[in-house]
């Protein structure tokens, strides 16, 4: 069968603190999720083509054509709760050129609230948690023309309801699934600001976390038991990404990297045998780090890992059941800094609890740790976080929230925290203001003027730092 896949832009929207500019700016990374799809479907004998709507210009002017010249007898579509006006659009122009076409619709959306997505869009079938298990049975029993009612993973209607066959169960070894279709995209047309070289692509390693930070929804779409890829699995990709693609530079995307060490450490030994020459960078907890693991990942090529520190409370952070303290936070700077990795930290404002005086605790902590990066970020009230239930239980939110904003009766993507003794622009006025503190101070930019390796990079991150000094 004809299967197209479409991303919906999610630089066209406003998310979290900072707006849709700004998070161009930052740079545009392919949909792994859709791409690992897309790679399980053409491996079971379909034509797949991809659209990514944010690297393809004028893409939403194109799609008609696009949908009458391949003629997809299925569109597949990766919706966020954010792109999802834009996704049910979409369905909606293909079912206008082509009103036999089976729309599926898969993503967090979908996981984390299926009924709502469902009720008020025109997709057919809504794809559960983990994909690729589930798109290959349904497809192969739409082309049958057969009964769905058995596969696992999935919300559809019949006879004007709902139906939800359930969660299917994790995949277990991630290493039968085939890797993400980017001979599907235009590589070349992905970029970061702040990555140093040219060619720079994205991995994921693993799936699932284990922990319990409350503002974070990846537990429900992808489950707390973490998953990984064969090392052996990863380097072939990496070798893949750099022979087929001339890429140089890989961005591990995984929630948490390093919460297998034993697995790090052979990975890290498994690459410097490699000799593939790729800088990397990942992300990790303050508490998953030593001395003598940092060492082997910098000579196995890591540059820069990225931690959330998030608050300068111990407080605020048990609150968040972070599940680590200040003084880790602290320790893990120096002996990153000592490591001579770059550190990229993320910071919270407006947490349960949160009160001028711990918003002054995390800017003293910002200023101590003194990151190479820093990304300050009001909390947001996500669907499928136990925050956001939290916000319900205490009446901070609607519980019909996420699902009036479906409807389009509710325009804000980013609902947050707010109180009398701390209202939502007293806390932008605050982020404003420390943004402002960090970057323009004369010692930082002359560390980043010294390490800017051509003038692209240059550009890049010039253009990065003026938006988020002009918010």
């Amino acid at each position: 069968m004809n299967i197209l896949l479409i991303n919906p832009s999610l630089n066209q929207q406003r998310i979290g603190h900072y707006n849709s500019h700004i998070e161009k700016m930052r740079g545009v990374h392919p949909s792994l999720g859709l791409l690992y799809i897309a790679a399980t479907l053409e491996q079971d004998g379909h034509n797949i083509e991809v659209i990514d709507i944010d690297i393809e210009p004028s893409a939403q002017n194109k799609i008609r054509h696009w949908l009458c010249r391949f003629k997809p007898e299925i569109l597949c579509i990766h919706v966020m709760t954010w792109t999802f006006r834009q996704a049910n659009e979409i369905a909606r122009l293909a079912k206008e050129i082509s009103p036999c076409i089976c729309v599926i619709a898969g993503g967090a959306a979908v996981t984390s609230a299926p009924e709502p997505v469902m009720r008020y869009s025109l997709f057919d079938y809504g794809v559960i948690g983990e994909g690729e298990k589930t798109i290959t049975e349904l497809t192969r029993t739409l082309s049958l023309n057969g009964d769905v009612s058995k596969i696992p993973g999935i919300i559809y209607r019949k006879n004007g309801q709902l139906i939800s066959n359930g969660q299917r169960a994790l995949i277990e070894t991630l290493d039968s699934i085939p890797n993400p279709a980017r001979h599907l995209v235009k590589l070349k047309h992905y970029s970061d600001a702040l990555s140093r070289e040219g060619a720079c692509a994205t991995m994921i390693t693993s799936r699932g976390c284990p922990y319990s930070c409350i503002y974070c929804d990846r537990r429900n779409r992808m489950g707390n038991k973490w998953r990984s890829f064969s090392n052996h699995r990863i380097i072939a990709e990496m070798r893949e990404l750099k022979n087929r693609y001339g890429i140089k530079e890989i961005m591990f995307f995984d929630d948490e990297f390093i919460t297998d060490r034993r697995r790090t450490i052979e990975f890290c030994h498994l690459l410097i045998k490699e000799k593939l020459k790729i800088i990397w960078e990942c992300r990790s907890r303050v508490d998953q780090v030593n001395r003598e693991l940092l060492k082997i990942m910098k000579n196995a090529g890591c540059y820069r890992i990225r931690f959330g520190f998030e608050s300068g409370d111990d407080k605020i952070l048990r609150i968040l059941k972070k599940g680590i303290t200040v003084a880790q936070s602290l320790k893990c700077a120096e002996m990153v800094k000592e490591s001579g990795i770059e550190i990229f930290g993320y910071f919270l404002f407006g947490c349960p609890g949160e009160t001028e005086k711990t918003l002054q605790e995390t800017i003293q902590l910002i200023f101590r740790i003194e990151p190479d990066f820093a990304v300050l970020s009001k909390v947001i009230l996500i669907p499928g976080s136990e925050l956001f239930e939290w916000a319900v239980s205490q009446k901070l939110i609607a519980p019909d929230y996420w699902e009036r904003f479906i409807k389009g009766e509710i325009t804000n993507a980013a609902p947050s925290l707010s109180s009398q003794e701390l209202p939502e622009q007293r806390i932008d006025e605050i982020i404003r203001e420390t943004n402002k503190r960090f970057y323009l101070r004369p010692q930082f930019l002359m560390r980043k003027l010294a390490k800017i390796k051509n003038i692209t990079q240059l550009i890049k991150q010039t253009q990065l730092a003026g938006a988020l000094l002009n918010y």
